[in-house]
């Protein structure tokens, strides 16, 4: 393992989900913003990289035509920045050659071939990725649904590693040891230098990239890839720890099989719990059966939910498919009656058909029911939208945008963010890796940013509206949705990117023709 800066007046952390005090955080949304952040940490990597994914590309292309120096461009009436933290130790950790810092950044480089430029660079290169069981490979659509196989992926990394005489330090395994035939190792997470650790719901892999206009027809996505929407957290800080070990855990166990070793493991570093660099308080939080501890991430979204009293914000692929947390928020909401909550998920998410669905246990009919009950047990103070794509010019022609990010705001105060979506696999069979994040300037940057992003197209709604006051900018969502289902009766083109989840509770015509909420699944 490579060693990261040491404080030998500090106490070793020993185990994961300790609080941790004084971190750095930095927020970024949709791919082109995520990627470009992680390829230039990856350029100034100088000792090693740890990779834990779902999936892999070594194709992928981190940065776009638009995406390079000041062409990308701004999204109307949003902030441009990223959001961040205050710290400390700003400056970067940069590579000895500025010159060769440079290439990387002119040359664009996909994944494969600048972790091969690393490696050469004797940076320690190590990476796990997910690979479905047999049984999930071979269902019809496995490859659509990102259930494939890496084996293909995995040997062209270690191919080109050996060709280049680096495999000593370019080493990519494949992990097949969940629990169940359709959970899965769903963390994605990266640590450069032991020192920047990356958190969210982004795999490296392809369609994922994307701007956060969302345009119907982007000619820089991958062919065939739909709009895709996420957002992911670096960290700086005694929290990275928590990272280190949770991969050294999962490298040893993909290694061994053994539990026994897994708990074992070690992190000779010296992390305190506490550093003066940053001003923000997080604390790790992961689904892992075997290693649990504290409850999990389960347990963080209850006790935030129970906590919630002026307001909740969720971004989820797989929205509210968890019964428990469900009946959590709808106690809530009678107790609490200025409660309001809205919450964003894809109309069509990929969940698995019949038969996948009865092995799963789960289906879509799951989402629709409990976001039902969330909506009677709050009456008008639950709203539930998904997001809509629109071509420039054909009124017509509209599509989803694939809502992928795993965020949970609570109060603009708290913030979970991670791999982990709201049903069983994330909260209690898959291995799965959240941030708990305390932090109130933060929290409200972040959702305010967000909704700029998914109303930003409609100006005329959002004029003299204070988005940093939740109950303002819940009633711009519920207006936005009402005027963009008008405009599709009236064959006009939507405005921003808002539309209700439940259209056809609502008497509203599907966003596009082949949508379908509370239909689309029965068991019967």
């Amino acid at each position: 393992m490579c060693n990261a800066s040491t404080d030998l007046k500090s106490l070793p952390r020993t185990r994961l989900s300790e609080l941790t005090f004084g971190n750095c955080v930095t927020f970024s949304i949709d791919g082109e913003e995520t990627f470009k952040l992680i390829y230039d940490k990856i350029i100034e990597a100088k000792t090693c990289i740890y990779i834990a994914n779902y999936d892999l590309d070594p194709r992928l292309q981190f940065v776009r035509e638009q995406g390079r120096e000041n062409s990308s461009p701004k999204l109307n009436s949003a902030p441009d920045s990223l959001i961040r933290s205050p710290c400390i130790t700003e400056e970067s950790i940069a590579i000895n050659n500025n010159d060769d810092k440079q290439r990387f950044r002119n040359e664009a480089y996909p994944l494969q071939d600048l972790l091969i430029e690393k490696a050469k660079q004797d940076v320690e290169v190590k990476i796990i990725v997910w690979q479905p069981r047999l049984e999930l490979r071979i269902v019809p659509g496995a490859d659509q649904r990102g259930l494939g196989t890496r084996t293909k992926e995995v040997e062209i990394m270690n191919e080109l590693a050996k060709r280049n005489k680096i495999e000593q330090n370019l080493i990519v395994r494949i992990d097949n040891t969940a629990p169940t035939i359709t959970s899965g190792h769903h963390d994605k997470i990266i640590i450069i230098d032991n020192q920047i650790g990356f958190c969210g719901g982004l795999d490296l892999s392809h369609g994922k990239w994307d701007t956060s206009q969302h345009d119907f027809d982007n000619p820089l996505r991958e062919a065939h890839a739909q709009p895709w929407h996420d957002i992911e957290v670096m960290v700086k800080g005694p929290v990275v720890w928590d990272l280190i070990y949770h991969f050294h855990q999962r490298w040893v166990y993909s290694l061994t099989k053994d539990a026994g070793q897994t708990r074992g493991v070690e992190i000779k570093s010296y992390f305190s719990n506490r550093s003066n660099d940053g001003d923000t308080s997080i604390i790790a939080l992961r689904t892992w059966n075997k290693f649990n501890r504290n409850g999990g991430i389960v347990a963080w979204y209850a006790g935030m939910i129970r906590k919630a009293k002026e307001s909740i914000y969720i971004e989820n692929q797989f929205p509210f498919e968890n019964k428990f947390i469900t009946q959590l928020l709808v106690k809530r909401l009678k107790e609490v009656q200025s409660l309001k909550v809205i919450i964003v998920g894809p109309v069509d998410p990929n969940l698995p058909g019949l038969v996948g669905s009865i092995i799963a246990k789960a289906s879509v009919n799951d989402i629709d029911e409990n976001l039902k009950a969330l909506r009677k047990a709050g009456e008008d103070r639950v709203k539930t939208y998904c997001l809509i794509s629109q071509h420039d010019s054909i009124n017509e022609k509209r599509k989803q945008i694939y809502v992928h990010s795993k965020i949970m705001i609570v109060d603009d105060k708290w913030i979970t963010i991670g791999s982990a979506n709201m049903d069983r696999d994330g909260f209690k069979d898959s291995s799965e890796f959240n941030l708990g994040i305390l932090a109130p300037v933060l929290a409200r940057q972040l959702r305010v940013k967000l909704w700029h992003e998914h109303l930003s197209h409609s100006n005329s709604v959002l004029a003299d509206v204070n988005l940093d006051n939740f109950d303002e900018g819940f009633w711009v969502w519920k207006k936005l949705a009402d005027d963009n289902g008008k405009k599709i009766i009236k064959k006009e083109a939507i405005s921003g990117h808002a539309y209700y989840h439940n259209f056809e509770e609502m008497n509203l015509p599907p966003p596009y023709p082949r949508a379908k909420d509370d239909t689309k699944f029965k068991w019967f």
